[in-house]
């Protein structure tokens, strides 16, 4: 079957990646679900500033958990680095790097200083060629490496 846009499959399994971290900065809730299976599920292992670790399952919560949390009320940028992919037929499993950088809503172009959340983080996903030919995650791992600046700007 092939990929939208002339894709190669690792390309394909790449852009749901992509997806995923661009509908954040976008706060796209239709983009976020383009990268998810319906029964996806988000393990988050963040572990710092007293979060404790949880699954999320299904597209439609995760992705409303997202734009909820972080794509509609703060100023992001997420850069994906470091993508390792392999592709098993219609299966790839991919490992990412993900610099997630957060400002409260408004203040991401306000004059310094601004409170700001930086986060070096861990993506390990599950990522499947759908039926619609769209390569989509059926699970992602996320796990802060590090972080920097401010938590309260991550509480909305």
């Amino acid at each position: 079957m092939p990929n939208k846009g002339g894709l190669t499959d690792r390309e394909a399994a790449i852009d749901a990646l992509h997806r995923f971290v661009w509908a954040l900065d976008e706060g796209s809730h239709e983009l976020s679900a383009s990268s998810l299976t319906s029964d996806a599920v988000m393990a988050l292992h963040f572990t710092h500033n007293g979060a404790k670790p949880r699954e999320v399952e299904g597209r439609d919560t995760i992705a409303e958990l997202l734009m909820s949390a972080v794509g509609r009320p703060l100023d992001t940028t997420h850069m994906a680095t470091n993508v390792r992919c392999e592709v098993d037929g219609d299966k790839a499993n991919l490992q990412a790097q993900i610099l997630a950088q957060h400002f409260s809503g408004g203040q991401g172009l306000a004059p310094n200083p601004k409170p700001y959340y930086l986060f070096g983080n861990i993506y390990q996903c599950e990522i499947e060629r759908a039926e619609d030919g769209l390569w989509k995650i059926s699970r992602v791992t996320i796990r802060a490496a590090w972080t920097q600046g401010d938590p309260s700007v991550m509480k909305v």
